[in-house]
């Protein structure tokens, strides 16, 4: 089995599935994949992923081990998961330190070109009519801009929602093991 599935076993075995879906779904989700499964190869002595996850789904006291060493290094893992979103914001914060006012203000023309033509496409979309040939390259292509490049601009401006509903992750998390 490859790493990313190994990996998700792992998250549904420890009951971290929401946490571990969020990093393997981020830019670098092979490398998060790779670091859970050798947490858990190291914890357990495993030869091999697959041994591990076997071992983990055979003993509660491994999950809940592996469990405990995944939250105790979740700032690693979030930071290789989405380290690409901080290196654009680290490139930007030297651009506004230039001279070259194009370069300084980059970032916000390529934010304004995407908001005028995605607002443009879905003014087009909405009130012209639509050859019923191109109706799903309409529908494909409005998912995209709403879901991806608009997207992408709230996050890289504003954050994301990670942070917010992170509070709420650790309530659980501490719950949970006081639970055990």
């Amino acid at each position: 089995m490859e790493p990313i599935t190994i990996a998700l076993g792992l998250a549904k075995l420890t009951g971290l599935d929401k946490k571990i879906g969020n990093w393997i779904g981020g830019t670098n989700g092979e490398a998060v994949a790779s670091k859970v499964v050798d947490m858990a190869q190291t914890l357990t002595g495993s030869g091999s992923p697959e041994e591990a996850l076997n071992r983990i789904k055979d003993s509660e006291k491994f999950a809940h081990e592996l469990r405990t060493t995944l939250l105790n290094r979740e700032k690693e893992l979030d930071e290789l998961a989405f380290k690409n979103t901080q290196s654009a914001r680290n490139m930007q914060i030297q651009a506004l330190n230039q001279d070259d006012k194009f370069s300084k203000r980059f970032i916000y023309y390529y934010a304004w070109f995407w908001s005028i033509t995605t607002a443009l496409y879905i003014g087009f979309i909405t009130f012209m009519p639509i050859p019923e040939s191109s109706t799903r390259f309409a529908d494909t292509i409005l998912g995209f801009v709403l879901g991806t490049v608009i997207a992408s601009i709230l996050n890289f401006f504003f954050g994301n929602s990670r942070d917010n509903s992170r509070r709420n992750e650790i309530q659980d998390i501490q719950q949970s093991l006081k639970e055990h």
